[in-house]
């Protein structure tokens, strides 16, 4: 009789993933984190949102297409507006995370930013010409993204 040994094909990064998508948990760690405890986020005011945040970057005529993956996002409405919370798993020390997430949190803004800019140029309903050189309104805004990182490594 022979014996295979099973291989365990789970990934701790997916388990974590589908840890923090619970949305009381997602709301727990940033209340905590963020907010002293206090319950500024609710569970029933999240909702999950796009975590691609991939985008093409072009600089005098060099384009270059950046790929970039969120763990875990979600959308919470305050309003009219809504606020972007996104969410990192590391399990290994990386000494430039900081310099990570704002790379992230631009690659979000930017996303934004090409949306509005598509429809904009669709409208054609600019009243000044600063409007249309950016082609960004002065009405127009972006939705904030707050991210958060958690370590769970090991080695302090």
């Amino acid at each position: 009789m022979f014996f295979t040994a099973t291989i365990n094909k789970i990934k701790p990064d997916s388990i974590l993933k589908n840890f923090w998508r619970d949305n009381a948990r997602f709301a727990d760690l940033f209340n905590t984190a963020l907010f002293g405890g206090v319950p500024f986020l609710r569970p029933d005011d999240l909702c999950e949102a796009d975590t691609d945040v991939s985008t093409l970057l072009k600089f005098n005529g060099h384009a270059e297409t950046i790929q970039k993956v969120f763990d875990v996002v979600k959308k919470t409405a305050n309003g009219v507006d809504f606020v972007i919370w996104g969410l990192e798993n590391q399990s290994k020390i990386h000494y430039a995370m900081p310099l990570r997430h704002m790379i992230e949190d631009a690659f979000s803004y930017l996303k934004e930013y090409n949306e509005v800019v598509s429809k904009n140029r669709k409208d054609n309903d600019f009243s000044s010409s600063d409007e249309f050189l950016s082609v960004f309104k002065k009405s127009d805004r972006l939705h904030p993204v707050i991210s958060l990182c958690i370590y769970y490594g090991e080695d302090p």
